[in-house]
């Protein structure tokens, strides 16, 4: 009975091994042959992909001295052939409140985007776009600070292919704004999950 028990237990453990395993980053690095790791085979072929998007934000106004950290949801659509540069489209809202205020930010952008021949997991992203802020009490509803700005946004992305359809993108960078009133200037860190054709 002792020796069924144990027998059970290891069974269980390896299971659960290699379910880690199968679903662990290491895995997607090295699982699913993706189109773009044979680019010279499949030089012609269109491949697209759209999903949903979170994006961290550090935000500061000289208004009430508010500042905190925002959690952004949004949605990203990229296409392109193979062996050329990828274009897609972007959008993302958040909504951050403390006590008094409640700050709203939204940002749209067109991207431009590819991989680096030595490795093309590996990418870089330049987004170029406009975006609206607006800080005001909750209380009251009175607008502290509001109005639009243009953005520019260099990052460099990496790719965690789920199987052929979905990949998961991470991706690092920094937003250069013209926004008077509140910071929206600094590093973005983003994460998509994308379906499509890759």
């Amino acid at each position: 009975m002792l020796c069924m028990k144990r027998i059970i237990t290891k069974i269980t453990l390896l299971t659960l091994i290699y379910i880690l395993t199968l679903f662990s980053p290491a895995y997607c690095i090295m699982g699913p042959t993706l189109m773009l790791d044979h680019k010279e085979e499949n030089e012609n072929e269109f491949t697209f992909g759209i999903g949903p998007t979170l994006r961290y934000k550090h935000n500061e106004s000289s208004a009430l001295d508010f500042r905190g950290d925002m959690a952004m949801w949004g949605v990203r659509v990229v296409g392109g052939t193979m062996n050329d540069p990828k274009f897609g489209l972007n959008y993302c809202a958040g909504e951050q409140t403390s006590e008094m205020l409640k700050y709203n930010l939204d940002m749209t952008g067109l991207s431009m985007e590819d991989s680096f021949k030595s490795d093309p997991r590996f990418r870089w992203r330049v987004t170029c776009g406009i975006g609206n802020f607006e800080l005001k009490s909750k209380a009251s509803g009175h607008i502290y600070k509001k109005g639009n700005f243009s953005y520019c946004e260099p990052m460099f992305i990496g790719i965690l292919p789920m199987n052929r359809n979905i990949i998961l993108e991470f991706g690092v960078g920094y937003t250069f704004a013209d926004a008077s009133g509140v910071k929206v200037e600094g590093i973005a860190v983003q994460g998509e999950l994308l379906f499509g054709k890759f």
